[in-house]
This record gives structure tokens, C-alpha cells and sequence, in this order.
């Protein structure tokens, strides 16, 4: 009868609520440890590793990847609400197979390693120089630890599908003094590729 659907549709609808909030609170917490990391840990300026892009800021992190969601506001339920957007997507998605070398999109230090059953699974975040971060999200395993170094095409982890994930990918989100930015200008233009202009 249609109160059975209307209570059935409610039900969903706070079921959706309460996982959007406990997807957000867990992706709030991992950028809370990045900004306590990057204050406690002056990552200042990074020399600029031999072999770096002199074109492009970034070379992507998984050369031969399909993007399967951009960044921006979405449609899916499961995307947190951010700024006027019920659900934005903060990075952009890339598909390779499973277990894939995800790779330093630029040179510095590993701010933070670690692991949630929701949000972005296992992830590995690293510092850049000018108030950059980026996040490599939803990870099988990684292969860095907080405080390395890194050079860009460092190895930091094999694509997974951990956290909040429909299938293996990888989430590499970019934050700019702690606000989500399309990565997408830093990078080589196109599809993603092996570029390292």
C-alpha cells in the first residue's frame, strides 16, 4: 500500500543521511591529522627531484587509468554534501586493475598513512610544498610510511577498494590549504597517461 511505501522510501532516505554523515566525519578526520601533521612537521620547501615534470606540477598516479567520476558535484547519494552541494565529489576517480602501482604525483613527504572501514579505506596522504596536499584513496595496501620522502613516481600503494567503494579504484583527491581543488589543471591534460613533459 503506499504508506508502506512512503515509511519503506523514509527509512531509506535516514539510512542515506546517516551514512553521508558518517562517510563525511571520517574524511573530516583524515584531513583534521593532515593540518595537526603539516603544523607540527614544517615541510617548507621540497627540492625538486631529478626526472620531475617541468611542464605539469603532477604527472597522474596511475598512467594508464579510465577516469570514472571527475570532480565536482554529483548525483550519488554516497558523495558528502560540500559547500552548497548535497553531494560533491572531492577528487577524481581513476580505474586500473586491481592491485595497480599508484604512483607519487609529485615530489614530498608523507603526511599521513591509514585505514577506515568508510570514507576513503586505506589511504596514504603526501605534503607538497606551497600548502598542497594529495590524497590516494580506497587502497589495497601502501607501500610508504609518515615521514618518508617521496619523489614524484614514487610507489605509494596498489589500487584497492577500500572504505566507501563500489569497485577497485583509486580516489586521488588534491587540497589547498585544506580546501578540495580540482586537480585536473596540475595535470597533464587529456586522459591520464604516462606524460612527463
Amino acid at each position: 500500500n503506499n504508506q508502506s511505501a512512503q515509511l519503506a522510501q523514509a527509512v531509506t532516505d535516514m539510512l542515506q543521511q546517516q551514512q553521508d554523515a558518517i562517510i563525511s566525519a571520517a574524511m573530516q578526520a583524515v584531513w583534521t591529522q593532515v593540518q595537526l601533521w603539516v603544523q607540527a612537521n614544517n615541510v617548507g620547501q621540497i627540492p625538486t627531484s631529478s626526472g620531475h615534470s617541468t611542464q605539469y606540477r603532477f604527472i597522474w598516479p596511475e598512467p594508464q587509468a579510465q577516469i570514472s567520476q571527475p570532480f565536482g558535484p554529483s548525483t550519488f547519494w554516497f558523495e558528502p554534501a560540500y559547500g552548497r552541494y548535497p553531494h560533491f565529489h572531492t577528487g577524481i576517480d581513476l580505474v586500473e586493475p586491481f592491485g595497480s602501482p599508484v604512483f607519487a604525483a609529485d615530489d614530498g613527504v608523507v603526511a599521513l598513512v591509514g585505514s577506515s572501514s568508510s570514507g576513503y579505506g586505506n589511504y596514504v596522504v603526501i605534503a607538497h610544498a606551497g600548502g598542497l596536499d594529495t590524497l590516494y584513496g580506497h587502497l589495497s595496501t601502501s607501500l610508504v610510511k609518515a615521514g618518508q620522502a617521496v619523489t614524484q613516481g614514487t610507489p605509494v600503494g596498489l589500487e584497492g577498494s577500500t572504505g566507501n567503494s563500489t569497485g577497485a579504484h583509486l580516489h586521488f583527491e588534491l587540497r589547498i590549504n585544506q580546501v578540495p581543488v580540482n586537480p585536473a589543471p596540475y595535470l597533464p591534460p587529456g586522459a591520464p597517461s604516462a606524460f612527463r613533459g
